[in-house]
């Protein structure tokens, strides 16, 4: 997301968690559209056990008057960043809601934070969690607790680790990073127990897919490796010492037993820098055709 190299960012929407102060999702956000000049759109979310009431968690006068106050400051500290700022509290079903907002504000971008202080907590947070990535208009942002936003300044990430199985989401997230990555590029594809014949072609479609001779040219890192998808990204990306990690969001509607072996709930629970999930392309660009055209025959 560096100004010039991607599609801008006009309206970014948060999630804050008004429990934490100091939240690193906010944090992000913030900086992600002072950057970008962007309007950001704060919606009060709840801790995440409370997703596994139906209709949300029972309202209570003293917690709307708590969150409006708390939505009063996080407005007041934006604006006097220069940023245009404006919020929503709601009681419903928090991933419902997001997606509702994101839709309302054509949002650009989705900033998600990932703590949860319990087990139920984090449990249900990955099921929300898996559920927006599926229904999202637009790419989401997952920022953990822990993250240092010393070691990169948000939306100039120049460390950026990118895996594709080839599929036309992950193909999206590929074009993605290209466009925003500012220093160093890493492309993984996770092999299974192929053979060597085959690696060495899932090779030469990674070079041909993410190109190094660009005009934008930054130095490209090749990796094609037998394990499991979300084993492989998450050992890479401490390895290469990424700032951003940037996946396809997935397509399907997730079922309960599939939020075990989830690929990117597996890399967002178990990575201490941000996630970028992006959507699938609305419509191929010309040079998408001419990809799917030269590996299909």
């Amino acid at each position: 997301m560096n100004p010039g190299t991607s599609l801008p960012l006009r309206t970014i929407l948060v999630a804050a968690d008004l429990t934490h102060e100091g939240s690193r999702a906010l944090q992000y956000a913030q900086q992600i559209a002072q950057l970008h000049r962007a309007t950001l759109v704060v919606v009060h979310t709840i801790d995440p056990a409370g997703y596994a009431f139906p209709e949300g968690v029972p309202s209570t006068a003293p917690m709307d008057e708590a969150g409006r106050a708390g939505l009063e400051g996080i407005e007041a500290e934006t604006r006097a960043q220069g940023i245009p700022v404006h919020s929503v509290m709601e009681t419903t079903v928090v991933y419902d809601r997001l997606l509702q907002a994101a839709v309302d504000n054509h949002a650009d971008l989705l900033v998600l934070g990932t703590r949860a202080d319990t087990r139920l907590g984090r449990a249900v947070l990955g099921m929300a969690t898996r559920r927006l990535l599926a229904r999202a208009p637009c790419p989401v942002l997952t920022v953990p607790p822990d993250a240092d936003a010393a070691l990169e300044t948000p939306g100039l990430w120049r460390r950026v680790l990118v895996a594709t199985d080839f599929s036309a989401t992950s193909l999206s997230a590929l074009d993605r990073a290209q466009c925003i990555v500012d220093s160093h590029l890493a492309v993984v594809h996770a092999a299974g127990d192929a053979s060597e014949e085959d690696r060495a072609r899932y090779l030469e479609r990674l070079r041909f897919l993410a190109p190094a001779d660009t005009p934008r040219a930054v130095p490209v890192e090749y990796i094609v490796t037998s394990g499991e998808a979300g084993k492989v990204i998450v050992d890479y990306a401490r390895a290469f010492q990424a700032g951003l990690i940037v996946l396809g969001s997935p397509l399907d509607e997730p079922r309960e037993e599939d939020f075990e072996h989830s690929t990117i709930l597996q890399v967002i629970a178990h990575v201490s820098c941000p996630v970028l999930a992006v959507p699938p392309a609305q419509a191929a660009s010309a040079a998408e055709v001419a990809k799917e055209f030269a590996f299909s025959h």
